[in-house]
């Protein structure tokens, strides 16, 4: 298998398949981090899918949501979340996908995200657009705060600090913008962010990116810009702002206003 075109069609399938035979079993529902949860449908997709791209590239290594890191013997390393926004899935809430991301020496050069219930397929590599169901994808054109809407995240596994920073961005926000969605999939969320749906998506916990990896590649593809929330570039480990670029610096004006752990 190359990494080109063919490799979309290719992994969709996998994923679509393993997707249709997962949903087949039942959830059996088990916590992990503080309240968060896995499913058995999460665990039976991860494992289809490493075995599949193990199948595929035997010597790239893999770093997947359940299974933490499998190390192989190149530059190239795969990020999947088999279903992010597992809580959603868990509960019947519509708002769930699959992500898998690849990297080369830490630059993410091709993505892949299926939206179940949308039925779209987001996809893109490094310098040469992203698409969704094979449509060019592009940022929004709002340049005022007060004409967006952004996403944040606030889920069980945040600690207290986590939900308190949260809190004080949707209080300082609220007036200042059109909407504030609370959504908790991230890899969706970044797919509206480049499909221009959204404007902006925050996200207060430092993270090495596992569900966004594909989402980010999407929206720098389609023009946005992806920084933490200082507005600085990203650490491997950092906070996450992404946006059209057109409000970027207004939200950062606003953050550092607002969060006194910046």
């Amino acid at each position: 298998m190359n990494i080109d075109i063919n490799l979309v069609e290719e992994l969709k399938n996998v994923i679509l398949t393993s997707y249709d035979e997962a949903t087949k079993l039942d959830k059996n529902i088990r916590n992990k981090e503080l309240n968060d949860i896995v499913t058995d449908v999460d665990m039976y997709m991860e494992t289809k899918i490493i075995e599949k791209i193990r199948e595929w590239f035997p010597e790239h290594s893999i770093y997947s949501e359940e299974k933490g890191k499998i190390v192989g013997n190149s530059d190239y390393v795969w990020f999947i979340d088999p279903i992010d926004g597992t809580i959603n899935f868990a509960a019947g809430i519509p708002l769930f996908s699959t992500s898998v991301a690849l990297k080369k020496n830490d630059e993410t050069i091709f993505g892949l995200v299926i939206d179940y219930n949308q039925k779209d397929v987001y996809y893109a590599f490094n310098g040469q657009g992203a698409f969704c169901n094979n449509e060019r994808l592009k940022v929004s054109n709002n340049e005022k705060l007060c004409n967006s809407i952004l996403s944040f995240c606030l889920t069980s596994h945040y600690n207290e600090k986590h939900i308190r920073d949260i809190l004080r961005v949707e209080e300082s926000l609220a007036s200042k913008v059109r909407g504030l969605r609370l959504i908790v999939s991230s890899a969706i969320e970044l797919c509206w962010c480049a499909s221009g749906k959204i404007d902006g998506v925050i996200n207060v916990k430092p993270s090495i990116g596992l569900s966004s990896a594909a989402g980010k590649l999407f929206v720098k593809e389609a023009g946005g810009k992806i920084t933490n929330l200082k507005g600085n570039k990203r650490d491997k480990i950092d906070t996450l702002l992404v946006t059209n670029g057109k409000i970027h610096n207004e939200v950062v004006e606003n953050l550092k206003n607002t969060i006194e752990y910046f």
